[in-house]
C-alpha cells in the first residue's frame, strides 16, 4: 500500500499543534484546540483508525485474514514496546529526579506510582494505569486490538450494526458508564486503585471515534465526498458549524459557557463529548471538499509530512522529552518570556531531530536490505 502524503501532512500538522498544548508555557492554554471545540487528540484518533482499517483491509486481500490480524497484532505489539520503554523511564529515572530535586509538576504526574509503587508498575504494564501524558499509545494498543473483533463483526453484520452498538456505548459513557463499571469491580474485589490513575480518556466514549474513522477509512469517505459534492447544502451547513464553533470557543474561551459546570456535558474532551463530535463531522466534510494538491499548496507540506510518516517515533521522542523538559523547570508554573521560548524551540527541535533519525534509519535499512550488484 503507496504513502498518501496528505495524510503525512494531516499528521504532521496534527503533531505540530499537540506539542504546543503538552509543552509547559502560559501560550500552551491559549492556542489549544484552535479550530474550536477539537483538539489534535481526536485527529490523531481518527487518522491511526482510519489507517488502521484501510491497511487491514489491503493486508487481508493480499494474504487473507490470518494476514491482516497479524499486522494488526504487530503494530499492537510495536506502540506497547514504546509505550515500556517510556514507563520505565518514568518510574526510574524521572521519578528519581523528581524526588531529588523536588518537582512538584512530575510528583502530581506519577502521584500513584509514589504511594504504590508496586501496584502501579504492574498495572501500567497491564495498561491498567495510565499517567496523564502517557494515556495515549495505551489507547492506540487497546483500539488496535479491539479492531480485529470489529472488523470480523462488519464481515459478519455490517457497518450498521457495529456502529449503532459503538454510539449506544458512547451515549451510556455521556452519563457515567465507565465510573459505573469502575465501582461495581471495585465493590466486588476491593481492589484499592483510583479512578483518576486509569488514565483521562474515557475508552468507552473514545472507542466510537475509533470505529468511526475504521468506518471512515473504509466506506464514509466516498459517501461523504459523495454528499459534498451533490450540492452546497452539506458544505454550508459545515462551513456554517466550523465558524460557529470557532467563534463560540475564541470568544467564551475554553469552558464554552459562563459556568463551567453546565458547559462540561456539551464539550468536555475526556469523554468525547457532542459538540466535538459535530466540530469534527463539521471539518471532516470542509476537508473532503478541498482537493488534497489544494491542500498541499496551503499548508508547509514538506515540514509537516516529513513529521507525519514517522508519526509514531516523533510522537514517542516529543512524550519523552516533555517528562525531561518538566524536570529541568524549576516549580510548577508554566513558564513564560526567555524559559518559555526555550522550552518551545527544545519541544519543536526534538520533533523534527527524531523525524529526521528515523528518515536516516529507513535509508539505512533499505540500503542494507538491497541485493548487491
Amino acid at each position: 500500500m503507496s504513502r498518501n502524503p496528505t495524510l503525512d501532512i494531516l499528521r504532521g500538522a496534527l503533531l505540530i499543534l499537540m506539542t504546543m498544548t503538552h509543552l509547559p508555557t502560559k501560550w500552551a492554554g491559549v492556542l489549544d484546540q484552535p479550530f474550536g471545540f477539537i483538539s489534535a487528540a481526536e485527529g490523531f484518533v481518527f487518522l491511526s483508525a482510519f489507517l488502521a482499517g484501510t491497511i487491514y483491509v489491503s493486508q487481508r486481500q493480499a494474504g487473507g485474514q490470518s494476514m491482516a490480524v497479524r499486522w494488526l497484532l504487530k503494530r499492537a505489539f510495536h506502540i506497547y514496546l514504546l509505550h515500556a520503554v517510556l514507563l520505565v523511564v518514568a518510574f526510574t529515572v524521572v521519578a528519581w529526579a523528581a524526588v531529588r530535586f523536588n518537582r512538584p509538576t512530575v510528583l502530581n504526574l506519577l502521584g500513584f506510582y509514589f504511594e504504590q509503587p508496586n501496584r502501579a508498575a504492574l498495572s501500567a504494564a497491564a495498561l491498567i494505569y495510565q499517567p496523564p501524558l502517557l494515556d495515549i499509545l495505551p489507547m492506540y494498543v487497546l483500539f488496535l486490538l479491539l479492531t480485529i473483533p470489529l472488523m470480523k463483526a462488519v464481515q459478519r453484520h455490517g457497518w450498521q450494526v457495529v456502529l449503532g452498538i459503538s454510539v449506544a456505548i458512547w451515549t451510556m459513557a455521556q452519563f457515567g458508564l465507565r465510573r459505573f463499571i469502575f465501582e461495581t469491580v471495585d465493590s466486588w474485589f476491593g481492589w484499592n486503585f483510583p479512578y483518576a490513575a486509569l488514565g483521562s480518556f474515557d475508552l468507552l466514549a473514545w472507542q466510537l471515534l475509533w470505529v468511526l474513522g475504521l468506518w471512515f477509512g473504509l466506506v464514509g469517505l466516498r459517501r461523504t465526498r459523495d454528499a459534498v459534492n451533490s450540492g452546497s447544502a452539506v458544505l454550508n451547513v459545515a462551513l456554517l458549524l466550523s465558524l460557529g464553533l470557532l467563534i463560540w470557543r475564541h470568544v467564551s474561551g475554553r469552558p464554552g459557557f459562563s459556568d463551567p459546570a453546565a458547559s462540561l456535558f456539551w464539550i468536555d474532551k475526556w469523554t468525547l463529548s457532542p459538540v466535538r463530535l459535530l466540530n469534527l463531522g463539521a471539518l471532516l466534510c470542509l476537508l473532503v471538499s478541498i482537493r488534497g494538491e489544494l491542500l498541499q499548496r496551503l499548508l508547509p507540506t514538506r515540514l509537516f509530512a516529513v513529521l507525519g510518516s514517522a508519526s509514531l517515533w516523533v510522537f514517542f521522542a516529543h512524550l519523552l522529552s516533555i517528562l525531561l523538559i518538566l524536570l529541568a523547570l524549576d516549580g510548577d508554573a508554566p513558564a513564560e518570556g526567555a524559559a518559555g521560548i526555550a522550552v518551545l524551540v527544545v519541544g519543536y527541535l526534538v520533533l523534527f531531530t527524531a523525524a529526521a533519525a528515523h528518515r536516516r534509519w529507513r535509508a539505512i535499512s533499505a540500503d542494507s536490505g538491497s541485493p548487491r550488484r
